[in-house]
């Protein structure tokens, strides 16, 4: 999505940790929007664009490059979840593109074609329900954006700790009280 003329450009970075099984329990960064957002002068942003980017600090050379092979020896199904949103959700499987306020989601899984057959035959897939395809005007917001991140048997990254770097942009606007109704209608869903 090309910058237009009012369109902000945030950029943060995440680190999370990989335990010793390859699984990261859901955790949370927040994209700070305070200094663009005010309820009480209906002042909010429409999030038009997320995008993620992993990052392996740790990766041998000098990229950093995140190599999206997750899974290694007998696992048969390795899975990661990205996903902004405004509410926080207790369980990653309960955030999906229908969820409320989710703003846009990324899975990436690597998958072993015959676990238990000589070789190692692993292939990677990703997809992204972006913010254009969920909310082609943009998602109005009124508050900080909460990424999420988890992981499931990435058995690669054991132990280790790796990154998502995020860039935002949104283009603040001023809220009419229909669009504050529908937000808190939406925060009701839940």
């Amino acid at each position: 999505m090309a910058k237009a003329a009012r369109d902000l450009i945030l950029r943060d970075r995440l680190q999370f940790d990989v335990d010793a099984n390859g699984d990261t329990a859901l955790v949370y960064g927040r994209v700070d929007l305070s200094d663009f957002v005010n309820v009480v002068k209906r002042e909010g942003m429409a999030i038009k664009e997320v995008r993620y980017q992993i990052r392996d600090p740790t990766a041998s050379g000098v990229t950093g490059v995140f190599n999206p092979l997750m899974a290694i020896g007998s696992e048969a199904f390795a899975s990661l979840k990205i996903f902004t949103t405004t509410t926080a959700y207790e369980n990653a499987y309960d955030v999906g593109i229908a969820s409320p306020d989710v703003i846009s989601v990324f899975e990436l899984t690597t998958v072993r074609d015959n676990p238990g057959a000589t070789g190692e035959n692993f292939a990677n897939q990703w997809v992204l329900f972006g913010t254009p395809d969920l909310h082609p005007e943009g998602y109005n917001v009124v508050s900080d954006l909460l990424v999420g991140v988890c992981a499931n048997d990435c058995t690669n990254f054991s132990s280790q700790t790796l990154e998502i770097d995020i860039m935002v942009i949104g283009e603040p606007v001023k809220l009419s009280e229909g669009d504050m109704t529908e937000m808190l209608t939406q925060a009701q869903d839940l």
